[in-house]
């Protein structure tokens, strides 16, 4: 598909959402906030359709309306918060797509004229989302898709890996818990480490401002708050650990092997692709495409694992009592 017209379906998607998200919501500045924001990805659309029109590029289908309902009714469930900080990363994905689009031969000197208040428009956006998002779970929101999603690809991997080797449900079950709590503490301390070698470079540029401000008097950009190493450490190990749970716990319902094994990749598989869902929308990238890319990564890890299970158990001639 050509950019011109994914940017079209973007923007005509998020028209379509803001607008059923307005009639859902009941802060009236959000309410209010979200028309403006529906009429404004309006005439983002009609920009691109026009450009489309221009070069002779077919205009593709809109969006499925029951499928829109569908994540209007999510981002409804699990609160305005939720909704704005997962907005605030899709329209900042959506502000660099558009500054790569700037560089286009075939963009007329107009278009490019009105594709800077596209983007104009889209960084006010981004800032309005900003300022809706407070709470310390919000900021740490990428913490906990890291989590999660590391925790569920590995564990699956890793129990199925255990299945091929041992064939015995409270064996791998033991197996799962042991490594996942392993990962999630490894998980945690990486994470701690990072964020607080991020946070002592970040201070360091800080203190070079405020002296640059004080010796020329450069005046220091607006200070944004991150997020301490400890909040990052938690939110990464704990989401780990509860990612980690889901294709382990199966494995203790005393179920025969081959059951318990179905149940794991079903519980995995569903939690995955909420979990691919929900990144997909702060990075803009197409759900359905990213839903299909993390399941399928997920199921390869799982057979290579579970071939090197069967593999080991053969050859070593494992036996359990």
């Amino acid at each position: 598909m050509d950019l011109i017209a994914s940017f079209y379906l973007d923007e005509l998607h998020d028209m379509m959402l803001y607008e059923k998200l307005s009639k859902l919501v009941k802060d009236k500045e959000a309410k209010e906030r979200l028309k403006e924001l529906s009429n404004v990805e309006r005439f983002h659309a009609e920009f691109f359709r026009k450009m489309m029109n221009r070069l002779s590029i077919q205009v593709p289908n809109p969006p499925n309306n029951f499928f829109i309902s569908l994540e209007a009714l999510f981002f409804y469930v699990f609160g305005l918060n939720l909704t704005m900080k997962l907005f605030e990363e899709r329209e900042s994905a959506t502000v660099v797509n558009y500054l790569k689009l700037y560089d286009d031969q075939r963009l007329t000197n107009e278009e490019k004229d009105t594709l800077k208040r596209v983007i104009k428009d889209e960084m006010e956006h981004e800032s309005f989302f900003r300022t809706k998002t407070e709470s310390a779970f919000l900021k740490n929101i990428r913490d906990i898709l890291l989590g999660i999603n590391d925790g569920l690809i590995e564990l699956l991997a890793a129990v199925s890996g255990f299945v091929g080797a041992y064939a015995v449900g409270f064996l791998v079950g033991i197996a799962g818990i042991v490594i996942g709590v392993s990962g999630s503490l490894s998980m945690a301390v990486g994470a701690y480490i990072s964020s607080k070698s991020e946070g002592e470079l970040n201070e360091n540029k800080r203190l070079r401002q405020l002296l640059m401000s004080r010796v020329f008097g450069i005046p220091q950009p607006d200070e944004k708050e991150e997020s301490t190493a400890k909040e990052s450490a938690f939110f990464v190990g704990f989401s780990y650990l509860v990612g980690a749970l889901i294709p382990t716990l199966p494995y203790f319902l005393s179920l025969s092997i081959r059951v318990d094994q179905v149940l794991s990749y079903i519980f995995t598989v569903i939690v995955l692709a909420l979990v691919a869902f929900v990144t997909s929308i702060t990075t803009g990238v197409d759900y359905k495409r990213k839903i299909l890319e993390m399941i399928g990564l997920a199921i390869a890890a799982s057979i290579v694992t579970f071939s090197l299970g069967v593999f080991i158990h053969y050859v070593l001639g494992l036996k359990v009592y």
